[in-house]
């Protein structure tokens, strides 16, 4: 576990504290690169808002150099050792070349031989961290327009690394999700994108949706075991880690059943804390991908045409809410809680569901408490830092994140939460509509 930590807050201090305003470099590349949100003195995060075009190279030189002047990493991490480096090389071309591309774009960036077999090229990971959540979809044959939904809340705790882990606060450090990105990318090779994330600027991603429809929603499995490898992101094996997978779904696949076969012919990394998917696509489809504790056999939930939510327990593992393990209504941020509330409003829900119905299933489960969770060694103050919707049909999103706290509920003891108003995106899309 002492490695672990060590490793944890060895990204914490690459990361930096640079954030000041991006030179404008003449970058062909970058079509945007601004901050929408500011954080301000009494506010929690900063949204930046990054449009790529170009070849996969191209889109990985430009974000190594984003994450050197906004995010202050000037120093990649080390690989154990050469033959990991190759290693990883290889896997990359066999079952994802156009990361591998990317990587020569970064390796590019830092100034580094696209061969070079000292630095990690396939993430620039910062402010790194587990993640918590809750979602849910809604098909098309089952909301008021029509249209294919998805709600999506991203929670943690608002504290650094170090709290999270029960040291003490340094002066300079960066609040954990304080430091967040809305991103399209346009490539020469996969489809086009739009996700929301933070953790690494090269994949990072909390949620997103492809110009094919297809979602993604990664969630914490918090009942499941940490992987305490030293290297728990992955870098010196031959796999994915789970931010990776969800860009490789996003960049190759169109439905679920595709992303169904790239998830079975590829190794994924149990991270820090185990992270399962919801994956959605403009059929109607979706399904939830789970790993078992222990074996790590692969598992897929179907939603069968209906609503589906998810939070922060392998479903595989309890299928019947009425044999969930015992919970108090006080705990509001466990996991069994908040799914049997979202369930609850859809099943009793009457009619079909309007995106505004979607936005109130999804409040029905925000983080607003001082708790231990995603093993936090202390209780820390746990919010929900965004909450998106996805109009699956438009290749919209509309996303709302969190400021501050808000008045005291009399009723819970728990503080409101005051988010901005609606950010609205939607993708440019090529191919099948």
């Amino acid at each position: 576990m002492e490695k672990l930590l060590c490793f944890l807050l060895l990204f914490y201090f690459i990361a930096g504290s640079g954030t000041g305003a991006l030179a404008k470099n003449g970058n062909p590349t970058i079509a945007t690169n601004e901050v929408i949100l500011a954080k301000e003195p009494d506010t929690y995060l900063e949204i930046r808002h990054i449009v790529l075009r170009g070849s996969n190279e191209e889109i990985g030189k430009a974000l190594g150099d984003i994450a050197q002047e906004w995010l202050g990493i000037k120093t990649l991490v080390h690989y154990a050792g050469p033959i990991y480096a190759d290693a990883r090389r290889q896997y990359m071309e066999k079952n994802y070349p156009i990361l591998l591309e990317r990587m020569k774009g970064v390796a590019k960036s830092y100034g580094l031989s696209p061969t070079d077999n000292t630095y990690v090229t396939s993430g620039l990971y910062y402010d790194i961290a587990p993640f918590g959540c809750s979602a849910a979809f809604f098909p098309a044959s089952s909301t008021s327009n029509g249209h294919s939904l998805v709600g999506h809340n991203v929670d943690f705790h608002t504290a650094t690394m170090r709290e999270m882990l029960g040291m003490e606060r340094v002066e300079g450090e960066h609040n954990l999700y304080s430091r967040n990105f809305v991103m399209e990318l346009y490539p020469d090779k996969g489809y086009p994108s739009i996700v929301v994330g933070a953790l690494d600027l090269l994949n990072g991603l909390q949620g997103g949706m492809n110009s094919e429809g297809l979602v993604v929603t990664m969630l914490s499995d918090d009942l499941s075991t940490p992987n305490t490898d030293p290297n728990p992101l992955g870098d010196d094996t031959g796999g994915l880690n789970a931010l990776q997978l969800n860009r490789l779904i996003l960049d190759t696949c169109a439905t679920v059943d595709e992303a169904k076969v790239t998830i079975l012919n590829n190794k994924l990394v149990v991270g820090f804390i185990p992270a399962h998917l919801q994956i959605c696509d403009r059929s109607g489809k979706s399904f939830i991908f789970d790993t078992a504790p222990g074996n790590l056999s692969y598992h897929y939930t179907e939603n069968n045409g209906q609503p589906q939510a998810i939070t922060n327990h392998a479903v595989f593992l309890y299928p019947d809410a009425s044999k969930f393990p015992s919970y108090t209504s006080k705990g509001t941020y466990n996991t069994f809680y908040r799914y049997v509330k979202l369930t609850d409003y859809i099943k009793g829900h009457q009619g079909k569901f309007s995106p505004d119905d979607v936005r109130e299933a999804m409040s029905l489960a925000y983080a607003h408490t001082t708790d231990i969770a995603e093993w936090s060694v202390d209780p820390l103050p746990h919010r929900t830092l965004w909450t998106m919707l996805y109009d699956i049909n438009e290749r919209s999103i509309e996303v709302k994140f969190y400021l501050k706290d808000g008045p005291i509920d009399s009723s819970t003891g728990d503080p409101e939460l005051v988010f901005t108003e609606p950010f609205k995106f939607k993708l440019k899309t090529t191919g099948n509509q």
